[in-house]
């Protein structure tokens, strides 16, 4: 299945409201749109002090992805034990949408200002982020950290397709 021929204008033909996007099929203007909830990773594994590194997440092709929560985990490499809060860890991180090129702030900011934990996520509150059918969702990291660390970023929302996808197809 392709991705839809759409604009950003698309998250309100497809029955998005707020930051709250429920997952099923809703129709808008006679078109069907089915929501279905995935989340893409950006891992950073054995990230030592005083280290940036720049990894991605790929888009698949097959639908814009539409993202309403962020969350990071935070792991001491060498025990695999200590499990950091994004609120307090000493750690940069600059997001980029290649896809359309925009930064998502104008520097390195602090990890906890974009990422929340599995019980308490940062959610998009004003408009979920939207993501183009095969672009990236690039991060760059700062550890700051005494330790060395993996880093898991985790972006949670929903593939939208126009149409109801084949289930054989979408995995």
């Amino acid at each position: 299945m392709t991705a839809p021929a759409l604009n950003y204008q698309f998250a309100a033909l497809a029955g998005v409201t707020g930051n709250y996007i429920s997952p099923g099929v809703s129709e808008k203007d006679g078109v069907a749109w089915y929501r279905q909830p995935f989340v893409y990773d950006v891992e950073f594994l054995n990230i030592v002090n005083a280290t940036t590194v720049v990894n991605t997440a790929n888009v698949q092709n097959d639908s814009f992805f539409v993202c309403v929560a962020q969350m990071a985990s935070i792991f001491d490499h060498a025990t695999g034990l200590v499990n950091t809060d994004p609120a307090v860890a000493p750690m940069l991180v600059y997001l980029v949408d290649t896809s359309s090129g925009k930064y998502l702030s104008d520097k390195p900011v602090a990890i906890g200002n974009w990422f929340g934990t599995g019980e308490r996520p940062f959610f998009w509150t004003a408009r979920a982020q939207t993501y183009r059918p095969g672009g990236q969702i690039q991060a760059q990291l700062t550890n700051n950290m005494a330790a060395a660390q993996d880093v898991r970023l985790s972006f949670l929302g929903f593939k939208i397709y126009n149409g109801i996808p084949d289930d054989s197809a979408t995995g």
